[in-house]
């Protein structure tokens, strides 16, 4: 028994999945650094009776319901049992000198699955845990957390310190305009922008704690964002991760969890239990930026958080990333005098920066004619009475507002007014602002997000304008001399004849 106990002090470590420790007498168990809040469990595996007054000598015999977990591996790999005629006697075996962790991890998944109850059960108040007046014997201990200490003891009071490390979870959203870029993480940010209709890159990275279990990722999208169903798991080297090793729990039909959550990613205890401790892996997906989009003020959110434990009641923080679009305010107008009377009927397209027109859809019951960005929608936009319209869902940069057509007596615009959207992020709490760059006449202005003001004139237009202006009355006064000049001259000709 003295290799026994040699043995059991020489397992001082952290396990991943259980413990066992060793309890010689009426003593405590204490655990230092535990994590406050988590419930700790001892279970009672085997008897020891001491056979001297010191207590390092004695007899194992094996408690009640446990019979068989010593009588199958991985327990039969480390204990032999002696079956006499009066008792059932448990002894290390010779040639070995220590207890992994397997057969800790078994020893705990076999209280769960036979239905043992834990011999006594605390909740860490603060960072100690405290196990008083435990009988003699051998015991594993479980936590809540699903993180197991080894804890090893010749002694009647032990004191133990939980080497626990909690998993943790972050997240980002990729801005497709730095992605190109070194500065900002390679264009991973907490913000970004894009067109209503464009996809959304993001990724969470997951970094693995000590002997946590059930790993389910939770992923909440506000109503702006819609889901692509597209999750891809990495390691830390680029390796894809194989989908066995994950489900995606995600109803398409109401684009939500039945906790609520966008979609979650349940992790199989497999695979976690693989990957040393803090190791990295990532969880990569996309969404689309739909016509639900929150514009300018409040963007669109998405958040995560990982939960963990042996019920996944134990929570990391909750990490979020905002995705922004813009819009562009038009007031189309005529001077009427000093006053800008608005312009009904002037049709306008709105060109990238490829000099694509980009199509939209109009918004019903908005006070002033509204659209938002529709790749199957259509590309001609319209003023009422007010003059005014709002296009919504736009990415920053550059972009042409180009008039079509005037209202009947007026002239349309002779060249496309260039409009540039800027945006600026503050990273600490998740927001950004915008501003317009407007060109007109090659005169670069940049003003604060408000109306872009498109004034219509009436009367002729210089050649250089692209207007047709006076060049029409200017043709058929010519040809109105032309004929007269013909009659006069007929007419003195018709009067020399006679």
């Amino acid at each position: 028994m003295k290799k026994l106990f040699a043995v059991l002090m020489a397992i001082a470590i952290v396990l991943s999945m259980g413990t066992l420790a060793l309890a010689a007498g009426n003593g405590t168990i204490t655990i230092t650094n535990a994590v406050d809040g988590a419930d700790y469990e001892v279970y009672k595996m085997l008897d020891f009776a001491p056979s001297n007054a010191t207590g390092d000598k004695g007899i194992y015999t094996i408690v009640d319901g446990w019979a068989d977990f010593f009588a199958e591996e991985p327990a039969t790999n480390f204990f032999t049992v002696v079956t006499n005629a009066d008792q059932t006697t448990v002894s290390l075996k010779k040639d070995i000198d220590s207890v992994d962790q397997a057969l800790a991890k078994a020893a705990i998944a076999y209280a769960d699955k036979n239905g043992i109850d834990a011999t006594k059960t605390a909740t860490a108040n603060g960072t100690t845990v405290e196990f008083a007046n435990l009988d003699l014997g051998y015991y594993a201990i479980d936590t809540s957390l699903g993180t197991l200490c080894a804890l090893t003891n010749t002694n009647s009071d032990f004191t133990a310190t939980e080497k626990n490390s909690q998993p943790d979870i972050d997240k980002l959203v990729q801005e497709d305009s730095l992605s190109e870029k070194a500065e900002a993480n390679y264009g991973w940010n907490t913000v970004n922008d894009a067109d209503i209709g464009q996809k959304v890159d993001y990724k969470s990275t997951i970094t693995v704690g000590v002997g946590a279990t059930n790993y389910v990722m939770h992923d909440t999208m506000e109503d702006g964002l819609t889901f692509n169903n597209d999750v891809v798991v990495k390691l830390a080297d680029g390796t894809v991760v194989d989908a066995a090793n994950y489900t995606v729990v995600y109803d398409e039909t109401d684009n939500k969890t039945d906790d609520g959550h966008t979609f979650d990613v349940v992790f199989e205890n497999s695979f976690i239990e693989g990957l040393a401790l803090g190791t990295t892996f990532t969880v990569y997906y996309s969404a689309t930026l739909n016509e639900n989009a929150n514009v300018v003020v409040d963007g669109n959110d998405n958040t995560v958080y990982l939960s963990y434990g042996e019920d996944s009641t134990w929570e990391t923080d909750e990490h979020k990333t905002t995705t922004y679009t813009w819009k562009i305010d038009i007031f189309k107008f005529t001077m009427d005098g000093e006053s800008k009377t608005p312009l009904a009927g002037a049709t306008f397209n709105l060109l990238n920066a490829n000099g694509e027109v980009i199509k939209f859809s109009k918004v019903d019951g908005t006070e002033f004619p509204t659209y938002v960005v529709d790749s199957e929608g259509t590309a001609d936009i319209t003023t009422d009475t007010t003059g005014k319209f709002f296009i919504i869902g736009l990415d920053e940069g550059k972009y042409e507002l180009e008039e079509t057509d005037a209202p009947d007596g007026y002239n349309k615009l002779a060249a496309n007014i260039d409009v540039v959207i800027g945006s600026d992020y503050n990273y600490d709490n998740l927001t950004a602002t915008y501003h317009f760059v407007e060109t007109i006449d090659d005169v670069e202005t940049e003003v604060e997000p408000t109306t872009i003001e498109v004034e219509n004139k009436t009367g002729g237009l210089f050649p250089e304008t692209g207007g047709i202006g006076t060049t029409i009355f200017t043709v058929v006064g010519i040809a109105i001399m032309l004929a007269a000049a013909v009659i006069l001259v007929s007419k003195k000709r018709m009067a020399t004849a006679a």
